[in-house]
């Protein structure tokens, strides 16, 4: 999964927060912001040190953990178990990052009947190795300075939400004492936003606004772990990120830094997520027993009283914005299958940018008055002309055009691998070509691909790339000496 679907989800929740208050906004806002974060007076005394820093880079904001194939790689894992952040009520305890609430709350939806794809018998089914928090680890690490895009056109129709985004997948133990990687993978979506003002359009959310201070903190705390890597401060290698191709962090590559660079991730992470930032969760799964096909869904963190049946609040599965207004879970099947993509998108990614989309609670726009394209257009026989596949591939890849409420969860998925396949694509500029997916059962944008046959892979898709090049222009224009 990546950011095209699920950075955003923030945004919904703005929705039900304007319909609570009938449209005002004087106190919405995160509900992070009511708790003291942890490491301020660090964060700010990076912070004043950022007045001449050099530009950040993909692989600084991007972090790609190495995938685990030997069984001593355990040890280098993060567990979202191990992942902690200091208790608001009593700061000498230590509570999970991704709480016990939270967890069993995702595993109740993609349990329920929204992970069923609507005209199919398919819907997703955990595994009993799933179902435990101790089997879920980090893959990757997205940061993001603001969802759901960060071009003027997008920020002035859905407003800025800054978050640090967790790709996590779960891993267990073959009976030889080897990692196995699972064809799973879930988005954890923790935002950093101070309240909202008015939607930009009649029927629309309120725009969150981006908490930029705390923001601030995180973007100093990158670069003095970038500085400390290249200076020999994290281990006997001095290695750089500038200028390296996105793929698997380098000082995670590194024997001499791995450790330290690992230690210091999570402690940025632990500083700066808590449970009470978790907004979104998504995940990509399969049927049970089942290697195929890739069904995705994505959940959303309502606060109490947005619905009867969580007068505490919680967690909510989210209709499809680029479907149909009516569907949760959309499905990609493998090849041979006469249908390939459930159910047919309807994107809107050709169009103005508009607010508009099919998962508010009045949906729009309709169906008949949406423009766009989408990957289904692709996997059809024969094959579209190649100047039309580039047209689609270059719009999916485009984060100032295709985005998580114009554009459905299939297409960003599979954009690179219809590339390579139909304009014999070897090669993505920013990008390690060792990571491009080596399959199209591969639908991985930033994480670990299982293996088949073989180990398993880091994978990095060209979309991932796109938003990362934006994300890393907009720190370093920005906010980086800020």
């Amino acid at each position: 999964m990546n950011s095209v679907e699920f950075t955003s989800l923030q945004h919904l929740r703005f929705a039900w927060l304007g319909i609570l208050v009938l449209g005002g906004v004087s106190f919405i806002g995160d509900p992070g912001a009511f708790f003291m974060r942890a490491g301020a007076g660090a964060g700010s005394a990076a912070l004043a040190q950022t007045q001449a820093v050099q530009p950040l880079s993909a692989n600084d904001v991007s972090w790609l953990f190495p995938a685990p194939t030997r069984a001593e790689d355990f040890a280098k894992l993060i567990s979202m178990r191990d992942l902690t952040a200091p208790n608001p009520q009593d700061p000498t305890k230590r509570d999970p990052v991704w709480s016990d609430l939270a967890f069993q709350q995702f595993l109740g939806i993609a349990a329920s009947s929204a992970a069923l794809v609507a005209g199919t018998q398919n819907r997703i089914g955990l595994p009993a190795e799933a179902q435990s928090i101790e089997a879920w680890h980090i893959a990757g690490v997205r940061i993001d300075p603001g969802a759901p895009g960060l071009s003027n056109a997008v920020r002035d129709q859905f407003g800025q939400s800054p978050q640090i985004r967790l790709i996590v997948q779960p891993v267990t133990q073959n009976a030889d004492g080897t990692p196995k990687v699972h064809d799973i993978a879930a988005h954890l979506i923790f935002g950093f936003v101070e309240g909202a003002e008015a939607a930009a359009q009649a029927g629309c959310s309120p725009r969150p606004k981006p908490d930029l201070a705390a923001f601030g903190e995180i973007v100093a705390e990158l670069a003095a772990l970038r500085t400390k890597l290249s200076d020999g401060q994290l281990g006997a290698s001095k290695i750089t990120t500038s200028g390296a191709l996105l793929g698997v962090h380098p000082g995670l590559i590194d024997a001499t830094t791995a450790s330290n660079v690992r230690q210091e991730m999570k402690a940025l992470l632990e500083r700066h997520l808590s449970a009470q930032r978790l907004g979104a969760m998504a995940i990509m799964g399969l049927p049970a027993g089942a290697p195929q096909p890739w069904i995705f869904l994505s959940m959303l963190n309502l606060p109490p009283g947005a619905v009867p049946s969580l007068p505490n609040g919680g967690f909510v599965p989210v209709h499809g914005p680029a479907l149909d207004g009516q569907q949760f879970a959309e499905l990609l099947n493998p090849a041979g299958a006469a249908q390939r993509v459930v159910p047919v998108p309807h994107t809107n990614n050709l169009m103005p940018m508009t607010c508009m989309h099919a998962a508010l609670p009045i949906p729009g726009p309709p169906v008949a008055e949406r423009r766009g394209s989408s990957t289904a257009d692709l996997f059809v026989n024969p094959p579209p002309p190649p100047d039309t596949t580039r047209n689609i591939v270059d719009l999916i890849a485009d984060p100032t055009r295709s985005h998580f409420f114009n554009t459905d969860c299939v297409s960003c998925h599979t954009d690179t691998r219809r590339a390579m396949e139909l304009l014999n694509i070897t090669d993505i500029p920013g990008i390690d070509a060792t990571l491009l997916p080596k399959g199209p059962w591969n639908v991985r944008n930033f994480g670990w691909s299982p293996p088949t046959g073989g180990r398993a892979q880091p994978t990095v898709t060209r979309r991932t790339a796109t938003e990362t090049a934006d994300v890393v222009n907009f720190i370093n224009a920005q906010l980086l000496a800020k």
